[in-house]
């Protein structure tokens, strides 16, 4: 597989703060690479060191590019970096201007990204941005990062503060420059929901250590449903000597998941023989958020 991106035990110290730890991710090419975790964890601290906007304490990384050159990588962090006094199409030509791009070839450049990001209705639109959505904005920040034709587009919390319209075509728009233009993502979001519909490979990082990388299809078959059975309490004793028999999960302190749908009645019924009074026996899919709590030690097992 060719990688893209590779951390090799990057880490980094702010005073006395240790922010990563020995951090290896392995970004594909062609992937959306889905960045998840707590605040704090460590996420815009990677992002800041591969676009070169802070250095590792220790480790290092390698960027995987065809072409060396401007632009090759572009990031989108925090708020959308565009002018807001000026136009979509004013602010698309500050940034042909910036990247050098000849006076013939603006135009044509300029109305392609427009219509690559949904916003060709602003081409001869002169209000300024500072009127637009939230959403608008958002893309604006795209098209003009798309204007250099990167291979490696980052984006931190992308959908954050958009409304449900907003969020539908920030997802589509990350589709579509995948699929169509090749780009790679890296994307950091909280919204696991949204997240889920568009990676294709997930890292999850939590108090600066990578815990886990796994892949779209990897994480799926680990999300597979499960049947919850809450209990008046739970007799640890007795569930030891369940669990030698029912591959089952302690949830907390009064609840148990397995995932074989054909043993949920004879273990009900184990479960009245040892005193532990079903309250609630509930089939439930697993999501992402799950998984998330799993990994980082938010469900344990008695």
């Amino acid at each position: 597989m060719e990688y893209i991106v590779r951390t090799h035990n990057l880490s980094k110290v702010y005073q006395q703060t240790k922010a990563l730890d020995q951090v290896n991710i392995n970004i594909p090419r062609g992937a959306i690479y889905g960045f998840i975790g707590e605040n704090g964890a460590g996420k815009s601290t990677v992002i800041r060191i591969i676009t070169g906007l802070a250095n590792p304490t220790e480790g290092t990384f390698e960027l995987n590019l065809r072409e060396n050159r401007l632009g090759n990588i572009a990031a989108l962090v925090e708020s959308p970096a565009i002018h807001l006094t000026l136009s979509a199409k004013k602010n698309l030509e500050f940034q042909c201007d910036l990247l050098g791009i000849k006076k013939e070839s603006k135009e044509k450049i300029i109305k392609e990204m427009l219509d690559i990001v949904g916003l060709d209705y602003l081409y001869r639109v002169k209000k300024p941005a500072k009127s637009f959505s939230l959403g608008m904005k958002q893309r604006l920040a795209i098209a003009m990062s798309l204007i250099s034709n990167p291979e490696l587009l980052i984006l931190d919390e992308p959908m954050n503060g958009l409304d449900p319209v907003g969020i539908k075509e920030m997802r589509e728009l990350i589709l579509k420059l995948n699929q169509e233009k090749g780009i790679t993502f890296l994307v950091s979001s909280h919204i696991l929901e949204e997240l889920d519909r568009i990676a294709t490979v997930y890292g999850f990082i939590s108090r600066g250590k990578l815990l886990t990388e796994i892949s779209s299809k990897e994480l799926h078959e680990k999300l597979k449903s499960e049947t919850i059975i809450t209990l008046d309490y739970i007799d640890k004793q007795a569930i030891e000597k369940i669990k030698k028999e029912y591959p089952i999960i302690i949830k907390d302190e009064t609840s148990i998941s397995i995932e074989d749908e054909s043993l949920v009645k004879s273990l009900v019924n184990e479960l009245v023989k040892q005193n532990m009074t079903p309250v609630q026996v509930k089939r439930m899919n697993r999501t992402i958020e799950d998984y998330y709590f799993e990994v980082i030690g938010g469900v344990k097992n008695v």
